[in-house]
């Protein structure tokens, strides 16, 4: 009877250990499951986490939308193999902020272009901070205004070569893709969706020349007329005077907001950029000028015709005012010019 009784005691203190160490387990595992629910950073900041992270999120979407604690674990985690493209953008309605809506276009265009090419790799990755979304890293970065494209390294400091310079390069995603093509050597071909706008221009003027031909198709006297001629060649040389060709190749935009006082700029104040707007400016400017020097030359010579000095006077008027605007304009964008005419 000692000998069960001492085997009985000895049986019950193993059921009772081994249930203390079951009841430390699950302990256990409810803290761990606990800690790993609190604070994911501490088992998900390895690079190949971040990294899986990352090639996930830019699937469903190639523009990687980061708060403050997105930032913290993609870019300023080290060890870090990867280059970060990062957009400072507010796009909110309230920021009234046009050239914003519009890099951004150009910005998630290349985003996509990368993201689903056939040559997509982990080497750079395309990011965006929203100011209302994070204003703590906007600060953190002495960024006083949007939008800005920045590029984070995969180690060392930044350099003054990895801001985008949006007024000297233009908004459009293939300048951008060049630049990052230049930091990053990952070379991007930007695709874009089909655009018929040009297809159907080209349909609605061969449509009014066929129609031209058919109603007139006996009489093309018309276009032996030097006037019709020299008209169009006027069009064709205000249009490419004024900028519009570099606009095109830019992808400049219209005008500028501020969103401080909400004020709209139709004129850039730097010389290496402009805007839509200002091109136009420029193109009538260039017009009246150009009338202005037409009336003088086409005035009747007959210096007793009232109507002739008018003309020729009028003629003088117009090219000495808008000439002297042009002259301000110019010395608006080119501090220090020193010349000016009547402003």
């Amino acid at each position: 009877k000692h000998v069960v009784s001492t085997q009985s005691t000895g049986y019950f203190k193993y059921i009772t250990l081994f249930n203390q160490i079951n009841y430390l387990s699950w302990i256990s595992m409810l803290l761990l499951i606990s800690v790993i629910t609190l604070f994911p950073s501490v088992f998900c900041n390895t690079l190949e986490s971040r990294l899986e992270q990352l090639n996930e999120i830019s699937y469903r979407s190639p523009v990687v939308k980061l708060d403050d604690d997105k930032y913290k674990t993609f870019i300023r985690t080290m060890p870090r193999n990867y280059s970060i493209v990062v957009m400072f953008t507010a796009l909110a309605p309230n920021r009234n902020c046009k050239i914003c809506k519009e890099v951004n276009n150009e910005y998630a265009t290349l985003a996509r272009s990368h993201r689903y090419s056939r040559s997509f790799n982990s080497d750079v990755f395309f990011t965006m901070v929203d100011y209302d979304g994070g204003a703590a890293i906007f600060q953190r970065l002495k960024l006083t205004s949007a939008p800005v494209i920045l590029h984070f390294p995969p180690s060392g400091k930044r350099k003054t070569e990895d801001k985008f310079d949006l007024e000297r390069r233009g908004i459009n995603a293939e300048a951008i893709a060049k630049w990052v093509k230049d930091r990053t050597d990952v070379a991007i071909e930007v695709i874009r969706p089909p655009n018929y706008t040009n297809a159907i221009l080209l349909g609605v003027f061969l449509f009014a020349v066929s129609g031209t031909l058919l109603i007139k198709g006996n009489s093309l006297d018309f276009l032996y007329k030097w006037k019709y001629w020299a008209v169009t060649s006027m069009f064709i040389m205000f249009a490419m005077t004024s900028g519009q060709m570099w606009l095109h190749i830019r992808g400049a935009p219209f005008a500028h907001v501020d969103r401080h006082t909400g004020r709209t700029s139709f004129i850039h104040g730097g010389s290496n950029m402009m805007f839509v707007a200002e091109s136009y400016i420029i193109a009538v400017i260039n017009g009246a000028i150009a009338l202005g020097f037409i009336m003088m030359a086409d005035a009747p010579k007959d210096p007793t015709n009232l109507n002739s000095k008018y003309m020729s006077y009028g003629g003088l008027g117009l090219v000495v005012v808008f000439f002297s605007v042009l002259l301000a304009i110019f010395r608006m964008k080119h501090r220090g010019y020193p010349y000016s005419l009547l402003f």
